[in-house]
């Protein structure tokens, strides 16, 4: 692999972008060229990974080889270029709403800052806009179709690929990684808006401080001065013992109440409150958000690596690339193979000998019977997998389609194996007696209930007495 290391291989949200896009386009077939390159230099590189790895990292190495054979540009690269612009955005535009709101409390009154409404309306309402942000994204949560924000961040994308906008969709609901990859980018593109907003409030507020005389005062007409001390000593409590000097006494609190009836605020020390004010939203507003906007992007990480690319339309390519590969085939050292005749049909592990030894690259092992009415040959199929096999391949009939026993089995067949050891659902016919290849029309129902397991490590091979 060429500028693609196994460290390098982690998924982005652009990445996914350009894979379904991909398949938005129908440019998702795979040549002979494809399976080649993979079976050379990406299925080495997928070896030593366990099978909840392998699918992710092949197709992520996959589509670096397809974006290198492409001269044109790819959609992540205006995803990336219009998410730069939208954060700036959304950064400068907040931070002259800042700036021209804290402005306009320090000028308006004749300098005189009301410091309740002052951190109501720079603190207070941006962390509730942020709650409510954030409750509306889990009340949306359970829904197919995206939130706001999250059709907002796909909105570029959307405009300039109309065609492939379902496709993205339809990734979202398949994959539930993804949809927190996602509402992670959205939630911190709001961040980087509650940013701006408090950094422009803190650049007027010290610009007016430089310029003017302010003071600052507080008012109601109950006194309900215990809420305001209490208030302040509660905002003032991470500073409080190495920088008293930001904290507003009891004394300086009750001389700055304007009671009802008063003309003008008491004429108290300004130095401690402008010194909290300005503290507190340093303290409140941009170091919690600080924080929020390293969370967010941990978030995104985080679900980007836990991607499996389960849904049908992913392992029907990965079948195409890999084949049965090593999500299906057991390590050389160990290349004996458990056979388990599903439903006792008749068809012993020899009899399909040459497909496995040629395409699973294992051999079979003894023949079992599973799901059958005998009592002493399920008891011996269990022995047989307490043994841990190295391999699992179950042997089914192309027309025993039960997807309530395929489920039991699988289940059955995972919990006494584990779940790293590879299971092959391997489908046969019936030729004159002898194994023939499935039927296409009962292969396809029989590939869409083995993917719809979801299980990494559980493939899917048609039998085929030519291969």
């Amino acid at each position: 692999m060429q500028g693609l290391s196994l460290s390098g291989a982690r998924w982005r949200l652009g990445d996914l972008i350009d894979f379904e896009t991909l398949f938005a386009q129908g440019d998702q077939s795979i040549s002979e060229r494809d399976r080649t390159l993979f079976q050379q230099e990406i299925a080495p590189e997928l070896a030593a990974l366990p099978e909840s790895r392998r699918r992710a990292v092949g197709l992520r190495y996959w589509l670096e080889i397809r974006r290198a054979r492409s001269a044109e540009a790819w959609p992540s690269q205006a995803w990336y270029s219009f998410l730069a612009v939208a954060r700036w955005g959304v950064f400068g535009v907040m931070a002259m709403l800042g700036a021209l709101l804290v402005w306009g409390l320090c000028l308006g009154s004749d300098q005189r800052v009301h410091v309740v409404i002052f951190i109501g309306l720079t603190l207070i309402v941006p962390w509730l806009g942020f709650l409510i942000f954030t409750l509306g994204r889990l009340v949306a949560w359970s829904r197919t179709r995206p939130p706001f924000l999250i059709r907002m961040v796909l909105a570029p994308m959307t405009r300039r690929l109309p065609d492939v906008a379902a496709s993205w969709r339809q990734a979202l609901a398949d994959s539930r990684p993804a949809r927190i990859a996602v509402t992670a980018r959205a939630a911190m593109l709001s961040q980087y808006g509650g940013l701006g907003y408090v950094l422009g409030a803190v650049v007027a507020f010290v610009a007016a401080l430089l310029l003017y005389d302010v003071r600052f005062y507080w008012q109601a007409t109950v006194d309900n001065a215990f809420i305001i001390h209490a208030a302040v000593n509660g905002l003032a409590w991470p500073w409080r013992a190495f920088w008293p000097a930001a904290v507003p006494s009891d004394a300086l609190i009750a001389a700055s109440r304007v009671a009802a009836g008063s003309t003008q605020a008491a004429m108290a020390q300004s130095g401690p409150w402008w010194r909290f004010l300005l503290t507190t939203l340093l303290v409140w507003g941009i170091a919690p958000r600080l924080l929020l906007v390293a969370f967010f992007a941990w978030r995104e990480r985080r679900a980007l690596a836990g991607l499996d690319f389960q849904a049908p339309r992913h392992r029907g390519i990965w079948r195409q690339l890999a084949g049965v590969s090593r999500g299906a085939t057991a390590p050389a050292n160990a290349d004996r193979a458990l056979v388990l005749d599903v439903g006792g049909h008749g068809i012993e592990g020899t009899a399909v000998r040459g497909y496995m030894l040629r395409r699973l690259r294992v051999a079979p092992g003894p023949t079992y019977r599973v799901s059958v009415l005998d009592d002493a040959a399920e008891a011996a199929a269990d022995d047989a997998l307490a043994e841990h096999p190295a391999q699992v391949i179950l042997l089914a009939a192309d027309w025993l389609l039960s997807p309530k026993q395929v489920k039991r089995l699988q289940q059955r067949v995972r919990m006494a194996v584990g779940p790293d050891v590879p299971i092959v659902w391997l489908v046969v016919g019936e030729d004159d007696g002898a194994p023939g290849a499935p039927a296409p029309d009962y292969m396809q129902h029989w590939e869409a209930l083995i993917d719809d397991l979801r299980d990494p490590a559980t493939e899917i091979a048609a039998y085929d007495p030519t291969a």
